[in-house]
């Protein structure tokens, strides 16, 4: 069985990294102060589809950390926090292969 909980915490590490790489998020891991309601465009283009602005992938961290650290959380939002930050680490990484 799949031990969501443990790939969550390797993935929102790889997210954070890639994230502060582009100016989203500080060293800290929290949202940089240059970004405002909307992404930078090249981040913007590269989830297209998958996540709206900042404030949802603030949401979208604050989960993964919390899966992470061992909080409790519901089978449902475990398994959608999942799926969105598994598609959310493959976007991101084919933009930056893609040269984007």
């Amino acid at each position: 069985m799949i031990d969501r909980r443990a790939e969550l915490g390797l993935w929102v590490g790889r997210l954070e990294i890639i994230l502060i790489e582009r100016g989203v998020l500080n060293e800290d891991g929290e949202l940089a102060s240059n970004v405002g309601p909307q992404f930078p465009k090249d981040v913007e283009e590269a989830l297209d589809g998958f996540i709206e602005n900042p404030v949802e992938l603030v949401g979208l961290l604050k989960v993964c950390r919390d899966a992470r650290d061992g909080r409790p959380l519901s089978p449902a939002v475990l398994m959608a926090a999942h799926l969105m930050t598994k598609e959310i680490l493959l976007a991101l990484q084919e933009a930056l292969a893609a040269g984007r």
